[in-house]
C-alpha cells in the first residue's frame, strides 16, 4: 500500500507495520544489507536506532552474523535478494560481503547502530555552548538521586525563607493524602509526585511554567480567581436551596409531602441549602414544568391543593437549580484545577531546584537530552546540525517506532526529510499494538497518523508484514480471534462513555481502537501448519483474592506437567504485569522447592525483576538492626529488631516471633547487645558484615545469594557516596528495597519477567498467572492541560486529576484522550503477552461477576464467549465452541509434545557453603598514603590527623561536624571521636582563644602564600578583622620547640609584606593546653 507524492519521483520512505513474530528483524537486516552493498563505505553513513541497549546489541549481532554467513559460504536467505538487487552471482555476493565485513571490523566505531538516547547524546555534545554547559559536563543517569537533592534543597529553603505560597501548597498536598486515606511521608511523596516533571506534556511548557510560578502575584491572583468562581457558584446553589425550602415552608410543605415520600427528589433542596454540591438527578429533572410529577393519585386532597398552590414559585426554583448546574462548566473547571493546583507550585519549585543543581554540578539529566536538543533543532536546517556534529547520515532506520516520543520524532524529522530530499532511502518499523511504554513518553499516534501528515508531499511506501513465523497454528488462530473481537468490544465499551456528548473533536475516538487493530490478522505459514500448539485459559470462579492463591497452588503442578511432557525449564516463561506479582510467583516456587527436596521435578528460576533482596529474612534482620543501631532510643525500631531476631535466629513464624518478643520484654539477648555496642563504632560496610557474622550459624544456604548481593550494594554505596549510616538507610528506604538479584541468562531455568521486559522475545511455553488488570486507570493520574479558555488561560499549564468529572469541564477532550490511551495501553499489554508464545499459551483469570467490560479478564471472557467467526479471508475460529461451561476453561489444541524428549539437567551452579568474613580488628590494613607507612602503631599519624580536622573548623559550631566526618569515613572510632571533641572544646574554652572561633573574624585555613621563585608557605590559620591579622600554628605534640617560633615569625613577615601592619602570631599547643604569643 502506498501514499504517493504529488510528483512522480521514486518514493524513498518505507514504513513497515510489523505485528508480533512477523519477521521484522529479518526484514530490517535485509534492508540494511542492501544499503551496505550500495557503496564501499556505506556503513559510515547509515544510522539504525532502536530503544534499548539489548535491542541494539541484537541488531548489530544479527547484521554481522548474516554478513559472516554470506562471507564464509554458509547458507543465508539474503543471498538471492542481494543477487537480484545488484545483478551479482552468488560468488560476487559472497566476495562483496567479505570485503564489507573486513571494512566494518577495521572501522567498527563507524558502524552506527545505537539507542536513540546515545545518538542524541552524541549530537548534544556538539551543542554544549548553546545550552550553557561546560565542555566537560557529565550525563546523570540517576534521576532519583538528583530529585532527592532538589527536594532536600527545596525543603531546606522552606525553613530558611518566608515562602508562604510553597508552604500552603505542601499543606494542601498533605491534606489530599489524608483525605484519600493514604500514608504520608512528605519527602517520599514529593519524590513520587516529581516523576511528572519528566512527562513531555509538562516539559513542553516547563520554561513557561517557571515564568508563571516565579510571578508570585500571578499565582496568588489565579488562586483567588479559582476560589471566587467556586465560592460564587456554591453560594448560588445554596441560595436556591434555601429559597425553595422557604417557599415550601410558607405553604406548610416538607420534602416528604411530594411524590416519592421519604425518597422524594424535593429533599435535594435540603442538601443544596446545606451547601452540598450535587448534580440534579434524572428523576429530579422530570419535575421541571411538570406538575403531574409532583404528586400521586394517593396524595391527600389538602396536600395536593398546597402543592398546586406552591407550584408556580417552586417550579422556578426547580428550573433555576437545573439551569444552574447545566451551566456549571466554568465552576467545574475551576474546581478541578483547584484540586491539584498545589501540584503546579510544588513541581515548579522542584524543577527549579533540579536546574540549579544541574548547573552547579555541570551535569545534564539524560531525561533532559531530548528536550534540550528539541529546542536547539527547532527552526534550524538539518545541514547546520550535521555541520556541528561532524557526521553525515544518508540513511536512517528507526526500529520500534511506536515507542518514539513526540519530542524525539521532532528531533529526527528534519534529518529524515533532508535525507529524503537527497534521494536516499529511509526505513521506519513499528507496531501500534505493541506500544506499551507510554509512561516513557512513547506516542503510537506518530506511527498511526503523524507520519502520513509529515510526509504528505514526499510520500510513503507502506507495507504490512502479515505472516507469523514465531507461533504455532492454534496460538496464531487464537490471537487473531481474541484481538479482532476484543478490540471491537473494547471500542464499544469506550464509545458508551461518549454518548450524549456533542463534541466534534471526539469523533475520531469512535474508531481509534479498532483502527489500531485493523491490520492484526496474521497468516499461518505452511511450515507451521503441522505444528498445532495449544492454548488454555482457565477462569477461576471464586472470591477476588482467593483466586490468586489458587493460581499459586496450581503453578508448581503446571510446571511438573510441562516437564513430564518433555519441556526443559528454559522453555517456560512466566509473565506478570508487575514486579510484585513476579515476587509472589518466585517466592511460591522457591518455597515449593524447599518443601519437596526429593521431587524428580525441578523448579529453578531466573529473574532480574522478581527476586527482591528486601524479601530475604536475613536482610530484613540486618536492616532492622542497622536502624536500631542508628537510633537506639526509638522503641519501635528496637521492637522491630527484636521481632526480626526471634523470627530469624529461632526459625519462628511471625506469630511465634511476636509471642517471644512480648515474653522477652522488648530486649535482645545480652550477648547480642554487647556485640552491637562494639559494632556501632565500625564503618558502614564492616558494621554490616559484623551483624551478618552474629547470625551466620542460623543462616540457610539459599540466603547466601541475598547476603552477598546486599553486601555488594553496601560496598557500592560507600564507594559512590559515603560510609554514613543515616544516608544509607534513607537510600535503602527510597531505592534499595526495590533492588533485585541479578541472575545470569543461558541457564536451564524458568524465566519470570514482566510483560514489558518480555517484549521482543519468544518462548515455547508462556504462563500468565494473573491475567487480570484494569482497562482504565486505577491509580491517581495527573493530566497536564494547556487551557485556552478565559479566564483559565492566564497560566500556560495546569494540572488536573484524571476522573470522570473532567467530562463537564473545558478539559473533556483531554479526559477522553487519556481514557482512550489507557484502553489501548492495556489491550496492548495483553497482545504483547499472548504473542510471546511459540507452542503453548496458558493463562489464569478470575471469572467475571458482571457482564460489563471493566478489566482484562472480563474482556477476555466476553471475547471468548462472543461466538464471532469473522468473515472472508480473515475468518477465525468460534472460540465459544472450545470453552467448558462447567469448569469455565477454554482450551484448544492437544497437549503439545516437543519433538525430542529433553533430559532434565540441573542449573549449573557453584555452591557456596558459607560466606567468610574476617573480624574487622584482625584485618590487614592497606595504607594508601606514604606519610602513614612508618608509624609505630599502624594508626594514622596523630598530628596529621588533627591538622586535617582543625583545618575544617572555622567557628566553634564546626567542631562536631568536622570530627564526625572522620568517624563516618571510618578513620576514627567512636571513642577517638569523643576524646578529640573533648580536647578541642577544652582548647576553645580558653578566654584568649574563644573570640577567634566566634565568627567575628574572616578565617583562612591552610591558605597558601606565594613566595619568590614560585614557592609557597602555608600557615594553619589566618584570621582577619579590619586591619588586625592573627596567625596561628597548631601543634599536637607533647613538648614545645623553639623552631616553631621562627616558623610563625616568618609567616607574619610574609603577611606584613602584603601591606598589613597589625599582626600577631601564636603557637597553640593543643594537647599541652598552652598558647604561646610570638
Amino acid at each position: 500500500m502506498s501514499n504517493h507524492a504529488s510528483f512522480d519521483d521514486e518514493i524513498n520512505l518505507y514504513v513497515y507495520k510489523a505485528s508480533a513474530g512477523s519477521g521484522k528483524t529479518h526484514r530490517l537486516t535485509e534492508k540494511y544489507l542492501n544499503l551496505l552493498f550500495s557503496s564501499p563505505f556505506a556503513y559510515r553513513h547509515i544510522l539504525a536506532v532502536t530503544f534499548t541497549n539489548k535491542a541494539t546489541d541484537e541488531m548489530k549481532s544479527r547484521i554481522i552474523e548474516e554478513l559472516a554467513n554470506i562471507a564464509t559460504g554458509k547458507e543465508s536467505d539474503h543471498i538471492s535478494f542481494l543477487s537480484k538487487e545488484y545483478k551479482y552471482n552468488e560468488e560476487q555476493v559472497r566476495k562483496e560481503a567479505r570485503d564489507i565485513l573486513v571494512r566494518i571490523l577495521h572501522d567498527y566505531s563507524s558502524f552506527s547502530v545505537s539507542t536513540i538516547d546515545k545518538f542524541f547524546q552524541q549530537t548534544m555534545r556538539a551543542f554544549t555552548r548553546e545550552i550553557g554547559l561546560g565542555g566537560g559536563y557529565n550525563v546523570e543517569l540517576d534521576t532519583n538521586k538528583v530529585l532527592g537533592e532538589a527536594i532536600d534543597s527545596m525543603l531546606y529553603d522552606l525553613e530558611q525563607t518566608d515562602n508562604k505560597l510553597l508552604l500552603d501548597w505542601l499543606i494542601r498536598f498533605s491534606e489530599e493524602k489524608v483525605e484519600n486515606g493514604e500514608t504520608w511521608n512528605i519527602r517520599n511523596d514529593i519524590q513520587s509526585l516529581s516523576s511528572e516533571i519528566f512527562k513531555e506534556s509538562y516539559k513542553a511548557y516547563s520554561n513557561q511554567v517557571q515564568t508563571d510560578i516565579s510571578d508570585k502575584q500571578l499565582m496568588t491572583d489565579y488562586k483567588d480567581m479559582l476560589f471566587t468562581i467556586i465560592r460564587d457558584f456554591e453560594k448560588a446553589s445554596q441560595q436556591i436551596g434555601e429559597k425553595a425550602l422557604n417557599i415550601m415552608s410558607r405553604f406548610g410543605l416538607k420534602g416528604e409531602d411530594f411524590k416519592g415520600g421519604t425518597r422524594s427528589p424535593f429533599l435535594n433542596f435540603l442538601k443544596w441549602a446545606n451547601g452540598t454540591i450535587a448534580e440534579p438527578t434524572d428523576t429530579f429533572r422530570t419535575l421541571a414544568d411538570n406538575l403531574s410529577g409532583w404528586y400521586t393519585k394517593t396524595t391527600g386532597s389538602a396536600t395536593r391543593d398546597k402543592i398546586e398552590s406552591v407550584y408556580p414559585e417552586l417550579n422556578i426554583c426547580v428550573c433555576d437549580i437545573i439551569n444552574h448546574y447545566d451551566n456549571s462548566l466554568i465552576y467545574q473547571t475551576a474546581y478541578e484545577i483547584n484540586r491539584y493546583f498545589f501540584t503546579l507550585g510544588i513541581l515548579g519549585d522542584v524543577d527549579k531546584k533540579i536546574r540549579e543543581y544541574s548547573t552547579e554540578n555541570n551535569i545534564m539529566l539524560i531525561s533532559d537530552t531530548t528536550e534540550l536538543l528539541n529546542r536547539i533543532i527547532e527552526g534550524n536546517e538539518s545541514p547546520f546540525i550535521y555541520e556541528k556534529v561532524g557526521q553525515r547520515i544518508n540513511n536512517y532506520m528507526i526500529d520500534e517506532f511506536q515507542d518514539t516520543s513526540g519530542m524525539q520524532w521532532q528531533n529526527f524529522l528534519p534529518l529524515v526529510k533532508d535525507s529524503l530530499g537527497s534521494g536516499n532511502k529511509n526505513y521506519i518499523v513499528g507496531d501500534v499494538k505493541q506500544s506499551i511504554y507510554r509512561w516513557r513518553n512513547s506516542d503510537w499516534k506518530l506511527l498511526d497518523e503523524q507520519l502520513d501528515i509529515d510526509f504528505r508531499s514526499e510520500g510513503i511506501e507502506h507495507d504490512t508484514l502479515d505472516t507469523n513465523w514465531r507461533s504455532s497454528r492454534n496460538v496464531i488462530s487464537f490471537n487473531n480471534a481474541v484481538f479482532s473481537i476484543g478490540s471491537a468490544l473494547l471500542q464499544d465499551t469506550f464509545n458508551k462513555s461518549l454518548q450524549d456528548l456533542d463534541n466534534a473533536r471526539l469523533k475520531p475516538f469512535l474508531t481509534r481502537i479498532t483502527k489500531a487493530y485493523d491490520e492484526l490478522y496474521q497468516e499461518i505459514p505452511e511450515s507451521h501448519k503441522n505444528n498445532e500448539g495449544r492454548v488454555r485459559v482457565e477462569f477461576i470462579d471464586t472470591d477476588e483474592h482467593i483466586w490468586q492463591n489458587y493460581v499459586l497452588e496450581q503453578l508448581p503442578v503446571e510446571i511438573e506437567q510441562l516437564q513430564e511432557r518433555g519441556y526443559s525449564l528454559k522453555d517456560i516463561a512466566i509473565l506478570v504485569r508487575t514486579k510484585k506479582e513476579g515476587a509472589d510467583v518466585a517466592n511460591c516456587l522457591l518455597e515449593y522447592k524447599k518443601l519437596h527436596p526429593g521431587s524428580k521435578y525441578r523448579y529453578d528460576i531466573i529473574s532480574d525483576e522478581a527476586l527482591f533482596v528486601s524479601n530475604s529474612k536475613s536482610i530484613k534482620l540486618i536492616i532492622a538492626l542497622l536502624k536500631h543501631l542508628h537510633n537506639p532510643l526509638d522503641k519501635s525500631l528496637k521492637a522491630l529488631a527484636v521481632f526480626e531476631y526471634f523470627k530469624y535466629s529461632k526459625q519462628m513464624n511471625a506469630e511465634e516471633a511476636l509471642l517471644k518478643y512480648f515474653s522477652a520484654k522488648d530486649d535482645l539477648p545480652q550477648q547480642i547487645e554487647d556485640r552491637l555496642s562494639h559494632i556501632r563504632e565500625l564503618p558502614l560496610y564492616e558494621m554490616t558484615e559484623e551483624i551478618f557474622n552474629l547470625f551466620r550459624e542460623a543462616m540457610e544456604n539459599d540466603e547466601q545469594v541475598y547476603i552477598q548481593s546486599f553486601l555488594d550494594m553496601v560496598l557500592d554505596f560507600t564507594v559512590r557516596n559515603s560510609s554514613d549510616l543515616d544516608a544509607f538507610l534513607r537510600w535503602w528506604d527510597e531505592t534499595g528495597t526495590n533492588k533485585t538479584i541479578f541472575t545470569p541468562d543461558g541457564q536451564d531455568a524458568i524465566r519470570i519477567m514482566t510483560i514489558h521486559k518480555s517484549k521482543g522475545l519468544g518462548f515455547n511455553v508462556v504462563l500468565i498467572p494473573f491475567c487480570n488488570w484494569e482497562i482504565d486507570h486505577k491509580l491517581t493520574t495527573i493530566l497536564w492541560c494547556h487551557p485556552q479558555t478565559e479566564p483559565f488561560n492566564r497560566l500556560h499549564l495546569v494540572p488536573v486529576k484524571y476522573s470522570q468529572k473532567l467530562k463537564n469541564t473545558i478539559f473533556a477532550y483531554e479526559y477522553f484522550d487519556e481514557r482512550l490511551h489507557a484502553f489501548i495501553d492495556n489491550i496492548n499489554v495483553l497482545y504483547v503477552a499472548f504473542t510471546r508464545a511459540k507452542n503453548e499459551l496458558i493463562a489464569y483469570a478470575p471469572k467475571p461477576k458482571k457482564e460489563e467490560v471493566s478489566n482484562i479478564s472480563s474482556l477476555l471472557w466476553a471475547t471468548i464467549n462472543s461466538g464471532s467467526v469473522g468473515n472472508g479471508k480473515q475468518a477465525y475460529t468460534d472460540l465459544s465452541q472450545h470453552i467448558d461451561e462447567e469448569t469455565a476453561t477454554f482450551e484448544i489444541g492437544e497437549n503439545y509434545i516437543p519433538i525430542k524428549k529433553v533430559t532434565h539437567r540441573s542449573v549449573e551452579e557453584i555452591s557456596v557453603d558459607s560466606l567468610s568474613s574476617i573480624p574487622y580488628d584482625e584485618r590487614v590494613k592497606l595504607l594508601l598514603k606514604n606519610k602513614y607507612f612508618f608509624t609505630d602503631t599502624g594508626q594514622r599519624d596523630y598530628g596529621t590527623l588533627m591538622h586535617e580536622i582543625v583545618s575544617k573548623v572555622k567557628t566553634i559550631d564546626d567542631v562536631q561536624k568536622a570530627v564526625e566526618e572522620y568517624h563516618i569515613a571510618g578513620e576514627i572510632t567512636a571513642t577517638d571521636k569523643s576524646k578529640i571533641i573533648g580536647l578541642l572544646e577544652e582548647y576553645l574554652s580558653n578566654p584568649l582563644v574563644a573570640p577567634w572561633y566566634s565568627g567575628e573574624y574572616k578565617v583562612l585555613n591552610e591558605i597558601q602564600i606565594l613566595q619568590p621563585k614560585g614557592k609557597f608557605v602555608r600557615p594553619d590559620r589566618v584570621m582577619i578583622k579590619g586591619k588586625e591579622v592573627i596567625v596561628i600554628d597548631y601543634k599536637f605534640g607533647e613538648k614545645e620547640d623553639k623552631k616553631y617560633i621562627r616558623q610563625v615569625k616568618y609567616y607574619a613577615d610574609q603577611i606584613r609584606k602584603m601591606g598589613y601592619t597589625d599582626i600577631k602570631g601564636y603557637i597553640c599547643y593543643i594537647r599541652l593546653g598552652k598558647i604561646v604569643e610570638i
